[in-house]
């Protein structure tokens, strides 16, 4: 089946939507945390102009100092600093930060990677932002195994190409993540799924 070139641009765009989907846990030495899809969670179309990141999405994000320690906390503030490196690999294609988080296990972090990189082989870039409402770190066993849970907001956005020519539009998603991580003189990310959803 061949993908047409309006499928590719929209990959990059809504990567980290459709990875949240059909991603769950696969660090098999790690706690068993298998994150399963909303029901209700849809994307839902805007009608607004097309949209401006309100910050400059070509200037990476700062590492918080929060991350420098294994503990809940940190491991809330790596989760979010993890994320919101979104817009800016969609944006410049830089995938430093982003490879050296993510666990090679990682089927999120490399589907993001794939888009991001395809994007950027034709030329093309993604402009959109991303806000995290709110990050709870757990700590599943001290030193080393931790989760956190995020809620993401991620602002319509656009595809354009070398020359700002609008290619294709994408309408805001608002979703609950959950983040499963290891610390070993640092953080890793092992995987990132929609958060589970709370058995009644």
């Amino acid at each position: 089946m061949t993908t047409s070139r309006g499928d590719r641009h929209g990959a990059a765009a809504t990567a980290l939507g459709a990875c949240l989907l059909l991603t769950a846990c696969t660090d098999a030495s790690a706690p068993t945390r298998t994150p399963t899809p909303e029901p209700t969670a849809t994307a839902t179309p805007t009608t607004s102009p097309t949209p401006t990141p309100t910050t400059d999405v070509t200037v990476a994000p700062q590492r918080p100092e929060a991350m420098a320690t294994p503990s809940a906390d940190g491991a809330a503030a790596a989760a979010s600093y993890f994320i919101s490196l979104f817009p800016y690999i969609n944006a410049t294609g830089d995938l430093v930060e982003w490879n050296a988080l993510s666990s090679p296990e990682c089927t999120f972090c490399a589907g993001v990677r794939t888009n991001v990189e395809e994007l950027h082989t034709q030329g093309n870039r993604n402009l959109g932002g991303a806000e995290i409402l709110s990050a709870t770190g757990t700590e599943v066993d001290a030193g080393r195994w931790y989760s956190a849970r995020l809620h993401v907001v991620i602002a319509p956005s656009v595809d354009v190409d070398a020359s700002g020519t609008l290619l294709d539009e994408h309408p805001k998603e608002d979703r609950q993540i959950d983040v499963v991580m290891t610390w070993q003189d640092g953080w890793t990310i092992d995987e990132v799924g929609p958060a589970a959803v709370p058995q009644t």
